[in-house]
């Protein structure tokens, strides 16, 4: 498995939440299996990307990449990470056996990280799959960039395919509304 894939390949585990898979979210009109074209399309319409690409120049900087995986982490949108929502998004992003131990970035031990604790977290844990992702180097993470990393890790078998049972590593994500509310008011992590 590729760092890509270790980046999101967890995320069907975590996906415990109780959301839409993507045949939903994009619609009837794409069907349930989808070539990367398709998927292109779909998520492009979910405007999820545009949401994480908070100044409008149409990359993700890691600071704007780093935001959105927190607003993805703090599932119950309280703008907190709970040590069980650390757990999931590990698991999710980082994989199951990713031994990574909770007290070690909550700081102030109030039972959370706050944005600081999950910058901290982040610098040490994120920064290389935030570089293999930008497949130009420029420090930017494009919308190509980002989907193709998404489709990539979704894509489990490597058919060129998302099949509807590797939808499931999708289930709650692509609301562009709701991560953009959250993006705003949990401001800059990294």
């Amino acid at each position: 498995m590729t760092i890509k894939h270790k980046l999101f390949a967890a995320a069907a585990t975590a996906a415990l939440l109780a959301g839409p898979a993507t045949a939903q979210m994009f619609g009837d009109e794409y069907g349930t299996d989808y070539d990367y074209d398709t998927f292109t399309t779909g998520f492009g319409e979910t405007g999820y990307y545009d949401a994480l690409d908070t100044d409008d120049d149409t990359f993700l900087s890691e600071n704007e990449y780093s935001t959105g995986l927190y607003a993805d982490y703090d599932r119950d949108n309280d703008r907190l990470i709970s040590d069980e929502e650390f757990g999931l998004g590990t698991e999710r992003y980082l994989g199951a056996d990713y031994d990574t131990d909770f007290a070690t970035y909550d700081a102030n031990d109030d039972g959370f990280l706050d944005q600081e604790e999950f910058g901290a977290f982040y610098g040490e844990n994120y920064t290389n799959y935030y570089a293999d992702l930008d497949t130009d180097d420029d420090a930017l993470l494009s919308e190509d960039e980002y989907t193709t990393g998404l489709y990539d890790s979704a894509d489990l078998d490597d058919d060129q395919i998302v099949t509807i049972e590797e939808e499931g590593w999708f289930e709650g994500w692509f609301d562009g509304d709701d991560i953009e509310a959250e993006i705003q008011e949990v401001g800059e992590v990294y």
